[in-house]
């Protein structure tokens, strides 16, 4: 009887765990592909690598109903290196094009109010990066393949630590983000100091096909000689006419005392079958720092998706990063040199999502 007792007792333990854990999803992407590196005056490279159509990653998020429409939520998200010799958390799965381990890492709170959320976060400058091009997100994106903005990068400098953000429900379509995050977690050393933060307000607006953005970031550094305050903004919009859908997007960054570096991308990507997607991307940035170093880098890419099922999709693509007036944008850190970083990626895969 003491025994059957138990037994009861241990299955609805093992009933009450796996019903408070039943909100929790593991999820993730493992892209694979053969890569061809090329570049001026350099040998070029053939290699197995992964992240290319998008990074790899594996992540845990979940939620709990507190009652009264207040739901408490979470999500923990790292880049994975699966071509290579390293797990979760390692150094070592820091991706070619991704450059950390953690992608997010925050809890928070959801409601009619919106959504509090802190720890490390994709910002909303982030958002709006990866939003308005067609190829955004891995090794194809012409954005971030040139010279890379502070903030508003569909990547690594995009995702900012120490930070907190509200996100607004949607008003007829309309909605808007604040972020607040600390550049660096020690104190200042001098009165006069101000305290090393960002903040970045977005707008966007979503109804059926169109979709509009605009976003604005600052990062108040302490002050110092070479540099101080670092401004940004973008607009974005893209529209799905059926046949295709169209993207474009302005960038801008003014760093005090420094260089103003502008960019701009359009973009398509056009069904030619029911499981094949064609996509194309443009984009130019220009550098102003005076005449001695004025800089201009063009990128273009041209992606080929062909969909095996709802989760896995088989890709291959072409970059090409075109450097002018002193540029010495790269594909990757593989290819710097001097001022002849002009050079093309090649990679074909398959993408899996679980």
């Amino acid at each position: 009887m003491k025994k059957t007792i138990i037994a009861l007792g241990v299955t609805t333990l093992i009933s009450g765990a796996s019903m408070a854990q039943s909100n929790v999803q593991v999820y993730g992407v493992v892209d694979m592909g053969y890569v061809h590196f090329s570049a001026d005056r350099v040998k070029s490279m053939n290699t197995i690598d992964n992240g290319m159509n998008a990074p790899s990653r594996i992540g845990f998020k979940g939620t709990e109903d507190l009652g009264n429409g207040l739901k408490a939520l979470f999500t923990l998200e790292y880049n994975i290196a699966p071509d290579q010799n390293s797990g979760v958390g390692d150094p070592a799965s820091r991706t070619r094009f991704t450059g950390t381990q953690a992608r997010q890492q925050y809890v928070g709170l959801s409601g009619n109010f919106g959504t509090v959320v802190a720890g490390r976060l994709q910002t909303t400058g982030f958002d709006f990066a990866c939003s308005y091009n067609p190829v955004a997100g891995g090794a194809f994106n012409v954005t971030d393949r040139m010279k890379a903005t502070t903030v508003l990068n569909c990547g690594t400098g995009g995702r900012r630590d120490n930070a907190v953000a509200y996100i607004s429900p949607s008003f007829g379509g309309l909605s808007f983000a604040y972020n607040h995050a600390r550049v660096t977690e020690s104190a200042a050393t001098q009165p006069t100091e101000k305290d090393a933060s960002a903040n970045l307000l977005s707008l966007t607006y979503a109804n059926g096909p169109l979709k509009l953005g605009t976003v604005y970031s600052k990062i108040d550094a302490r002050n110092t000689v070479a540099a101080d305050d670092t401004r940004e903004y973008g607009l974005g919009g893209s529209y799905d006419f059926g046949l295709l859908k169209a993207f474009a997007m302005y960038q801008n960054q003014k760093q005090d005392g420094l260089s103003s570096d502008s960019k701009w991308a359009l973009g398509v990507a056009v069904p030619v079958s029911t499981k094949g997607t064609v996509k194309a991307a443009y984009g130019q940035n220009r550098i102003e720092s005076g005449a001695a170093s004025n800089a201009d880098t063009k990128a273009y890419s041209l992606v080929y998706n062909h969909d095996l099922s709802k989760r896995t999709q088989l890709y291959a693509g072409w970059t090409r990063v075109s450097n002018e007036r002193n540029a010495t944008t790269a594909l990757a850190a593989d290819f710097v040199v001097g001022n002849s970083a002009n050079g093309n990626l090649f990679a074909t895969g398959v993408s899996h999502k679980f």
